[in-house]
Formats: structure tokens, C-alpha cells, sequence
């Protein structure tokens, strides 16, 4: 509004603007400079014609009186002479770019004038930088922090996020840069790293501008909101290096990596070994000799951040779950997101051992129908699903660790009838319920395509932003779902979500890192386990557990695996009527009390002879140390075991056999031994 009144009453020959109020753009316009020894202003030296009154624009009744041409604003300019026409050129089609809000100013429409090699406005690029003003609603993340400190994890986990959310983010990383530059004979070993080294140094400077420009140009676009600049960034001059390419040009903030943890840094460099592009022809240790010579050259000159005028967020020691953070400066909504987010992710500890499950609910009455939402409750399909889960779930909890396991579901019936037969802690979240579809809940999609074509084809055209009538979209189920996010990256423990496709596709695609616009049309079947195993780079590896409940049977691994399992030959043996009745001791008894017959299967490879099966003093041993973990592991006559108990159904009729679902044990060696205690 105040710039309203201030273009208009120039517009119609007011009084004129205080000095205290008037920007250099509009000193600019007006033909007045500011002494720069008495602070008095002068006429310009450019002839300016005084500013004749002009009409004010016709409109409706108490509507404001605005230039309904942008040139009205500086008519006083035209024909004064050349310097004057070409300032009145560029002033008139930057107001009609500019949109002022206080001390924030938005570009509406980035205009670029295109002048020739005569041209002599003498309006350089960073009088136009000012004009514009600094584009608030673009972010870049500077991460510092000496190799093997948790950058990488951090720049993915913050990708996910962030681009998840709906805010367009790219990483940059500056090794990458380096590595694409890098000579066919050229070596790039610790020596390398040196800040003794010019050559080194010439070239991680070359690949450093490489990556700037990159970002820069991507940061110009409409698309870009954040950008990640992945490196050491370890010295006060390289810093302010950064700060004088960005300021007055985006936000900016520092994210510093501090870790003095010596067995949190061993496992790092190990993985640091396995994955990066810099030690593939090494071996590990030569490989983790050099890196620990790399970290000590830039250990010579590394200087934490002490700078407070810089905007940062210091995370010391939180890979440990045990450490700090220090704010420096932190506003706005992404920056404050972000704070929040990494206390999060930081509690767990990078170097945690466990898994995530996803699994939709097991088939509805509702499914079967090919209908939308309700709250029906499974089939027979489905409650036999529900009994192979146990089995299914237990038969893949990590063996290197005791581990504990927890259950989420959505308050529906079907989700808590799905997740009944747990041995595990249940908790159900109102936030993972089905997608809302409002006043379509109930209906087919043939229904819907023949009672409101208009939403069928509106649905088809942008799932993910469509939202159905009184109901959500896949944007409001992102923002819904958020909490659990949140509280699955602060969870240090395993678990598995019993849930319904949407919410399914909504989290499955933050933790890959799909795009938003793919969720909505991403494969989350029924009686399927989906196994997100956490990587040390912050990314996850995916493996699928297919639940056959026709036969029974779980077919594992069927998501991404690093190399062919030999295939296994079965043979049978009968448990004896005391190792079942210690394993029902372990899991409880079970609604069921149908009594029926067991049998023991051994697994294996068709490549060996038949190793021997394990006694049932050995099983028993066995089924006795998942009473404190639900999963161990034992030596058993030289072999590594590792047991899992589905649900026990309760004991029969009095004599008779304990009916037991699916009991599994494996036997890491050459002997793979499967106890199936099944109907």
C-alpha cells in the first residue's frame, strides 16, 4: 500500500517523498544524488526535465489510483537525452518486474535487457542485482566438516526431505566435479589434498568454480528453491569466498559436521572405503592408510565456524545420538524445518542397526469389490495373510544384534485386524488412515467415472494434486503423514507399518527418494513386505517379501539383491512334542486351538551333500533365546543359527499336538535349515 501512495502521489504532483524513505532506485528516478561527505542531496548531474502533473487514472469508486502503464511512472526521463532515455528504458520495465513488501522484494518476472556493444545506460550488473533485491525463496545449504564427519548423510537425508515437502532441491557436490576433471594419469591421493600442493590445489579450485556455475545457473531457473553445496568448505577464507558469490543475491546458511567420536569415525571411514569412487582399485587397507592421511591435510588448516554473522546450524557429535547442536541465526520456514528435522534424524545415530517393513493391510471386504475407502473388515484371504505374517516378519530381523520391534497401524479395523497375530508392541496413528475420498468413499471408480466424469478426468490428469470432493489429495496426505516421518527417523528400533496403499506410496516415496509427481502411481501390492534396510550414505536398499496365501509360502528377495542365492533342495523331519512345547512357551498361546500336524523342513544347497540337521536340543536352545530379543543367534556345533517364531496357536484338546503357524530357523553355513511347523 505504501508503495501505492508513493507512486501515486508523485503521479499527481504530491509532496515529495522524505529522504529517509527514498531507495537509490528512486533517487535514481528522480534526478537526485546523495553528497557522500555532507549527506546532502544535489541535482544529478543528468538534465532532468521537471515532472509535469499527470491525470490520474479513471477506475471504479475507492479503488486506488495506479499507472495502468509502467512508463507514467518516470515520463520526466523521455527525450532528456540519451544517458536519460536508456535509464528510463531499463527503470520501466524493472517496475514492471518488482513488487515491494516492506523490506522484502519479490521479482514477479525476471526482465533482461539486451544492449548492444554502444550502449551506455551505465546501469551495471550489481546496481541490477540491487534492484532486485536478495530472492528469499531460494535457499543454499553450505555443508562444513572434514571428510568422513556425515555430510553425505546429511545431504541425502535432507534431499529426500525437503524435495518430499515439495521444495525443488539438488545437491552439488564438489568431489564429483573433481573426479570428472581428473587427467587419465593424474593421481589423487593424499599428497593430493595438500595445501603445500599448487597443483592440487589449481585443480580442486577448478572443479570448485565448476561446481559454483553449475549451481548458480540451476539457482536462476524458476524451478530451483534449494541447492546443497556438498564440501570440506573447511577454511574462514573458503567460507568467505562462498558468502561474497551469494550475498545479496539468495539466503544462505552453514551446516557444520563435528564428530570426535573414534568408534563412530572407524565405522565411518569403513564405509567411506566400501562406497566411494576414490578407493575402487584400492584395497581396504591402503585404501583406509590414504584416507587417514587425507583427513590430516585437512586437519593442518581446518577452522571450525566461529563467524556469528554467518547464518549456521553446528552439529557436534549428534552422529552419536549422544551430542549438541549450536543455532547461530536460524529464521524463516525451510531454515527453522530443517533444525527441527536434522534434531531428528540425529537422535538415532548414524551407525544404528535396523530395519523399516511397509505393508499394506491384508485383502478387504472393500477390496474384493474394487471399492474406495470404508472401514470393511479382511476376507479369508486376508486373515490368512494376517497368520503368515509373524512368520514372514521374524523370518527377516537382523541377527548381528538383539533388536526390538514395534508395530504402527491406522485406526481401522482392517489394519488392526492385519497386525493382530504380532508378538509385538502395537501403536496406532490416525495419521496413517486410508487417503480421504471424501464423497466418493464407497464407490468404484466405474461408478465415479459414470456419476462425475468431471472428477474421474480431473483425478486422471493430476493425481497428485487432485483432491477429492470434501476429501484429501496426495498433497494433503504428504503433509499428514510428516509426523510419522518424523518420528520414524527418530525411532532407533524396528518397525513396521500396517497401513493402506496412499499412505504407503506417501512414505515408501520419502525414503526412496521418488519424486513427488510419481508417488501417487507407485506398486505397493497386497500381502507384500516391503524391507527398507538404512545404508551408511543416508539412502535405503530395498528388498520384497511376497507372501503367497494360497500355498503358504513367503518368497523373499524379491527386490533389488547383489547376487543369485543357490537353489535349495527340502527334506522333512519331525520336531519331538518338547521342543513344541517350549516354542509355545516362548510366543504364547494364540485364539486358535485347532490341533494340527508339524513337520520340520531342512534347506539345502543342491550344490552340497546334505549337511545334518540340528538336534532338538539345539533348536530348543535356540527357541529358548528369543524369549528376551525375539531373535538370536547361537553356536550350534560350529554353526551360526538364527531362529524366528511366528504365532503359536494355543494347545489342543488335551493330548494333542500344539498347532504351530510357521516357525522358521536358518542356519547360516553351508546347511540352511527351515522348521515349518505349519497346518
Amino acid at each position: 500500500m505504501w508503495e501505492f501512495w508513493r507512486s501515486s502521489s508523485i503521479r499527481e504532483g504530491g509532496s515529495a517523498i522524505p529522504e529517509a524513505h527514498v531507495s537509490p532506485f528512486e533517487r535514481c528516478a528522480s534526478g537526485v544524488s546523495r553528497d557522500g561527505a555532507t549527506g546532502r542531496t544535489s541535482p544529478s548531474s543528468t538534465a532532468v526535465s521537471p515532472m509535469p502533473p499527470q491525470p490520474s487514472v479513471q477506475s471504479d469508486p475507492g479503488s486506488p489510483h495506479i499507472a495502468s502503464n509502467s512508463s507514467q511512472h518516470a515520463p520526466f526521463l523521455a527525450g532528456s537525452s540519451s544517458v536519460g532515455s536508456s535509464v528510463h528504458k531499463a527503470i520501466s520495465k524493472r517496475l514492471a518486474g518488482v513488487v515491494h513488501f516492506r523490506d522484502v522484494q519479490f521479482v514477479t518476472k525476471e526482465v533482461e535487457e539486451q544492449e548492444g556493444p554502444g550502449d551506455q545506460s551505465g546501469i551495471s550488473h550489481e546496481y541490477t542485482r540491487m534492484l532486485t533485491g536478495v530472492q528469499k525463496n531460494k535457499l543454499i545449504i553450505i555443508l562444513v566438516g572434514l571428510p568422513g564427519r556425515g555430510k553425505t548423510f546429511l545431504c541425502n537425508k535432507l534431499m529426500r526431505y525437503l524435495n518430499w515437502l515439495g521444495h525443488n532441491t539438488r545437491h552439488f557436490n564438489v568431489g564429483q566435479y573433481r573426479r570428472k576433471q581428473k587427467g587419465q594419469d593424474e593421481v589423487q591421493d593424499a599428497s593430493f589434498f595438500d595445501y603445500h600442493n599448487e597443483a592440487g590445489l589449481e585443480a580442486r579450485n577448478r572443479a570448485l568454480n565448476a561446481a559454483l556455475d553449475d549451481m548458480c545457473q540451476w539457482l536462476e531457473t524458476d524451478q530451483a528453491q534449494v541447492a546443497i553445496f556438498d564440501a570440506t568448505n573447511s577454511t574462514e577464507q573458503r567460507r568467505q569466498l562462498l558468502r561474497q558469490r551469494f550475498h545479496g543475491r539468495w539466503q544462505y546458511l552453514l551446516i557444520e559436521s563435528i564428530c570426535n567420536d573414534d568408534e563412530v569415525l572407524a565405522t565411518n571411514y569403513l564405509n567411506k572405503m566400501k562406497y566411494s569412487p576414490d578407493y575402487t582399485a584400492f584395497d581396504m587397507a591402503q585404501a583406509l592408510a590414504d584416507f587417514k592421511q587425507r583427513i590430516k591435510k585437512y586437519e593442518e588448516v581446518y577452522e571450525t565456524v566461529t563467524d556469528r554473522t554467518f547464518h549456521y546450524i553446528k552439529l557436534i557429535d549428534m552422529v552419536t545420538g549422544r551430542g549438541h547442536m549450536d543455532i547461530n541465526r536460524i529464521s524463516g520456514y525451510i531454515p527453522g524445518k530443517i533444525v527441527f528435522f536434522l534434531m531428528q534424524v540425529c537422535k538415532a545415530g548414524l551407525g544404528s542397526t535396523r530395519k523399516l517393513w511397509l505393508t499394506r493391510h491384508g485383502q478387504s471386504e472393500y477390496n474384493k469389490g474394487g471399492r474406495l475407502g470404508g472401514d470393511s473388515s479382511i476376507s479369508e484371504k486376508g486373515e490368512k495373510y494376517a497368520e503368515l505374517l509373524p512368520g514372514a516378519l521374524l523370518s527377516r530381523l537382523p541377527t548381528s544384534e538383539p533388536v526390538s520391534l514395534s508395530v504402527w497401524t491406522s485406526t481401522l479395523v482392517r489394519t488392526i485386524q492385519t497386525a493382530r497375530h504380532l508378538p509385538f508392541p502395537k501403536l496406532q496413528w490416525k495419521a496413517l488412515d486410508e487417503i480421504d475420498a471424501g464423497i466418493c468413499d464407497g464407490m468404484t471408480y466405474e461408478e465415479i467415472a459414470s456419476e462425475m466424469p468431471e472428477e474421474f478426468a480431473a483425478r486422471k490428469q493430476d493425481k497428485l494434486r487432485y483432491r477429492y470432493p470434501s476429501g484429501e489429495s496426495y498433497l494433503d496426505l504428504i503433509q499428514r503423514t510428516e509426523p510419522v516421518i518424523t518420528e520414524m527417523e527418530r525411532e532407533r528400533e524396528c518397525v513396521l507399518i500396517v497401513s493402506h496403499q496412499a499412505v504407503l506410496r506417501v512414505l515408501y516415496g520419502y525414503f526412496m527418494g521418488v519424486p513427488p509427481e510419481k508417488i501417487p502411481s507407485l506398486e505397493i501390492p497386497l500381502h507384500t513386505l516391503i524391507e527398507l534396510t538404512p545404508m551408511p550414505d543416508g539412502t535405503m536398499q530395498e528388498a520384497r517379501v511376497r507372501v503367497d496365501t494360497e500355498r503358504g509360502e513367503e518368497q523373499f528377495a524379491l527386490g533389488p539383491v547383489e547376487e543369485e542365492e543357490p537353489r535349495m533342495v527340502e527334506h522333512r523331519r519331525t520336531p519331538s512334542q518338547q521342543t513344541l512345547t517350549q516354542l509355545q512357551q516362548v510366543v504364547g498361546p494364540s485364539p486358535s486351538s485347532s490341533p494340527q500336524t508339524v513337520g520340520l523342513h531342512m534347506r539345502t544347497p543342491s550344490n552340497t551333500a546334505a549337511a545334518a540337521v540340528p538336534s532338538q536340543a539345539t533348536i530348543a536352545g535356540l527357541a529358548a533365546r528369543t524369549s528376551q530379543s525375539g531373535v538370536g543367534s547361537e553356536q550350534a556345533k560350529g554353526v551360526s543359527a538364527r531362529v524366528s517364531l511366528s504365532d503359536l496357536a494355543g494347545p489342543g484338546p488335551a493330548g494333542s499336538v500344539p498347532a504351530v503357524k510357521s516357525h522358521a530357523v536358518e542356519l547360516e553355513s553351508d546347511a540352511a535349515v527351515d522348521v515349518l511347523l505349519a497346518a
